[in-house]
């Protein structure tokens, strides 16, 4: 009897001293949020311990209890993770050994790797961590490259913006490196491209569609800069836009924006794109595109019919300067009214003052009069006026001074000459007015 009672004795002291043990367990492996037991208090005190420590910035001291946290209780919380991808770059960015710091990036890429394991989020995070890790390890740019693609495949048009420009960043400096071809380029800006044209049409407020632009804008500064934006790879890719979607307006305006750019106008998808943009939304941009569809077939009345279009309905300065000059040189090309032309060149300037390209224009329409003066002298009297404006040119407008001092030299050579001058009692810096349409008053000289 007394044995039996001291087995029992024996047996109830043992579960006492393992009692503690058996209650206490690590929150990664019972699968709660803190774990239970000692191992919970441990895990609280040093949740507890890293956060004082990085309120303070005091990253050295709060990474060994982060860790602690890290790999005890790592259902504790998202932002245990956001710190500690916060705390290892400044590690790595104080850090000047080279081994150290790929040893950061490894961690940080282990961070993000276990917050997906236990918060999901599978889809933003990869992008997150693609580039981090394209921006941390630009020799590991291919890598960055492909987590952001794996990214994107998961979220499709849900990619947020920040993916997609790091995606045609590293997709630029792989397709710099040989790494990618032009094809993959090009696939990449139609890809990025599309899922930004759909979240600016669906975006729920303007602040978010001017966000969605402003990426959209360096996406496609950086297709521009890769060199594989040509219109061989384009009009293939935008041809396919507008099969899929030809009366879809905003389809339409990005399709003419980009041939535009890239100087593709003579291609039919252009034509075509044009035409229905004009015919859903005549505004001055899209009079301003089938002019130029119509200039690039020398169809000179279509041309200077929608750029008169255009005009009319623009308002916009620097545009209207621009638009007018535009129209003042092809009325010269075309062999039109050069009075007209003169007409356009003073509006362009009126809209920019700061511009002497139109003053060329004005000159070259001078000294190109036709049945201009009834006698040699009065005919000549033209390049007075000519050359005036190619000075007034460059006083306006210091960068095309070479230009203008060509076109001097080129009419000066024209002058009336003296003999001819005295016939008709014309001295040497008197004023005279050079008649008919061109009514302009200038000093003589020889």
């Amino acid at each position: 009897m007394k044995t039996k009672v001291t087995k029992i004795l024996l047996a109830f002291s043992i579960t006492l001293l393992s009692l503690p043990a058996l209650m206490a367990q690590k929150g990664v492996e019972d699968g709660s949020k803190y774990g239970h037991g000692e191992d919970s208090i441990r895990a609280l005190q040093n949740l507890s311990m890293y956060k004082q420590f990085y309120r303070q910035k005091s990253y050295n001291d709060a990474i060994k209890p982060w860790r602690i946290v890290f790999n005890e209780a790592p259902k504790i919380s998202k932002n245990m993770y956001i710190h500690g991808v916060n705390m290892y770059k400044i590690l790595f960015k104080n850090s000047k050994s080279v081994e150290e710091r790929e040893k950061y990036v490894d961690t940080i890429m282990m961070i993000y790797d276990q917050r997906m394991e236990y918060f999901n989020s599978k889809g933003y995070l990869t992008a997150r961590k693609g580039v981090d890790l394209g921006n941390l390890s630009p020799k590991r740019a291919k890598e960055a490259y492909d987590l952001i693609h794996e990214a994107v495949d998961m979220m499709d048009k849900q990619t947020p913006g920040f993916a997609l420009n790091e995606m045609m960043q590293a997709a630029l400096k792989l397709y710099n490196d040989d790494v990618i071809s032009e094809d993959e380029m090009v696939n990449n800006f139609a890809l990025a491209s599309d899922i930004l044209d759909y979240q600016m049409k669906n975006a729920s407020s303007d602040k978010k569609r001017e966000r969605y632009e402003i990426i959209m804008n360096n996406v496609e500064l950086i297709f521009t800069k890769s060199g594989a934006a040509t219109c061989e790879s384009l009009i293939p890719l935008l041809t396919k836009r507008y099969e899929e979607k030809p009366k879809d307006l905003e389809n339409l305006k990005k399709i003419v924006g980009l041939l535009r750019n890239f100087d593709c106008e003579e291609s039919d998808i252009f034509e075509k794109s044009a035409e229905d943009l004009y015919e859903l939304e005549p505004s001055a941009n899209s009079a301003y595109s089938l002019a130029r569809v119509f200039l690039k077939k020398k169809n000179w009345d279509k041309a200077i019919k929608y750029y008169e279009e255009a005009i009319r309905r623009e308002t916009d300065d620097i545009t209207l300067a621009r638009y007018n000059k535009e129209l003042a040189d092809i009325l010269l090309v075309a062999d039109r009214s050069p009075a007209k032309a003169v007409q356009h060149a003073r509006q362009a300037l009126k809209h920019n003052p700061e511009d002497g390209n139109p003053y060329l224009t004005i000159g070259r329409a001078y000294a190109n009069a036709q049945n201009f003066g009834e006698n040699k002298f009065e005919k000549n009297t033209k390049y007075w006026a000519a050359v005036d404006m190619f000075y007034k040119a460059k006083a306006v407008d210091s960068t095309i001074a070479d230009k203008a001092n060509k076109l001097i030299e080129t009419y000066s050579q024209y002058f009336p000459d003296k003999e001819e001058a005295f016939f008709y009692n014309v001295t040497e810096g008197s004023d005279y007015t050079v008649g008919g349409w061109i009514n302009h008053t200038t000093k003589v000289r020889f």
